[in-house]
């Protein structure tokens, strides 16, 4: 029942709870597996990012729980859902924003309630196992494309930090090997350069933001052979913020990544990678120098503060060292 709330946050949880049974009781939740299967793949797709990330967690779990069979399951929605954002329709950023500032355009529309997409004060039961919750409304936000690209990002991040190293596989009869995971990626790559909505920005956000663990759990030799070539043209196009249309958040995520990745690769070679494509390098340099200032900065403080906890707000929590 929860897998249909108006809620979102109820959603959410019972994802990754029912996850978290099968992993547990995987012989007891086998009569239901076929049905949790169908309700996950359905939150893969949902309008909500965690809703979307919580139910890759869960069918992380249920390959991890039911081994092979399961993942020949997992794949097929991978590989149908992971091209959908190709499907969305085009929409400048100009008419993006004209749409947000249109007073006439969010002026008596429907009104939705508090952690939800559904419809407030408007009740109703839904047909056969529609939404449920506090207002049993059946109207709903439709889903995007872009969105389900979205969920396979956290599914591949999953299925590769559980199941990418034969030596750290979560089951040793589960592999993702590069004859299955290297097509994937390469799609993946294909359908982040997409740029033809606005909403793709969101899409790079979440690719930069998941790439750092999968690259981590595919290990510096397999990331720098086969894997960062997919990603450094447009990793570097959306580095470099003087020339990109990117929004902040994707530029911010975008030199997370590119630092991290570094991390595991060795500096020297991600630059020259960057090098390479003809743009990003001033970019990368210009993000080093400042995670170098930042280090000496918390050297010169004795080490009292570091990242984010140096520029402590006055209206946040206090720090751990106010405490003491």
């Amino acid at each position: 029942m929860c897998f249909h709330d108006e809620s979102w946050p109820v959603r959410d949880e019972a994802c990754l709870a029912c996850g978290t049974f099968c992993l547990a009781y995987p012989d007891e939740c086998l009569s239901e597996l076929p049905t949790l299967f169908e309700r996950w793949t359905e939150q893969l797709t949902d309008q909500i990012w965690s809703v979307r990330e919580d139910a890759a967690v869960a069918l992380g779990d249920a390959v991890a729980a039911y081994g092979p069979s399961m993942l020949d399951k997992v794949l097929p929605v991978l590989r149908k859902s992971l091209p959908a954002a190709r499907d969305q329709l085009p929409m400048t950023r100009a008419e993006y924003k004209r749409l947000h500032n249109d007073v006439g355009a969010h002026t008596g529309n429907q009104v939705y309630s508090c952690g939800s997409l559904a419809p407030k004060l408007k009740k109703g039961p839904a047909p056969g196992a529609g939404r449920i919750g506090c207002m049993s409304c059946f109207v709903d936000r439709p889903k995007a494309p872009w969105e389900a690209t979205d969920g396979c990002i956290y599914l591949l991040r999953e299925l590769c930090v559980r199941f990418a190293n034969r030596d750290e596989s979560d089951r040793e009869d589960v592999v993702m090997g590069d004859a299955v995971l290297l097509p994937l990626m390469t799609e993946l790559a294909d359908v982040c350069r997409l740029s033809h909505y606005p909403q793709s920005d969101d899409l790079r956000t979440t690719l930069w933001r998941q790439l750092p663990p999968i690259a981590e759990a595919l290990g510096k030799r397999r990331t720098k052979s086969l894997y960062l070539d997919l990603f450094i043209d447009s990793l570097a196009k959306n580095l470099d913020d003087q020339y990109s249309c990117a929004s902040q958040l994707s530029i911010h995520a975008a030199g997370q990544c590119s630092e991290e990745i570094a991390d595991l690769i060795g500096v020297g070679i991600f630059r020259g990678r960057l090098e390479a494509t003809g743009q990003g390098e001033v970019a990368f340099d210009r993000l080093m120098e400042d995670r170098r200032r930042e280090k000496n900065m918390t050297a010169m403080s004795g080490g009292k503060f570091a990242g984010r906890e140096m520029f402590h707000s006055p209206f946040g929590p206090p720090m751990a060292s106010q405490l003491i």
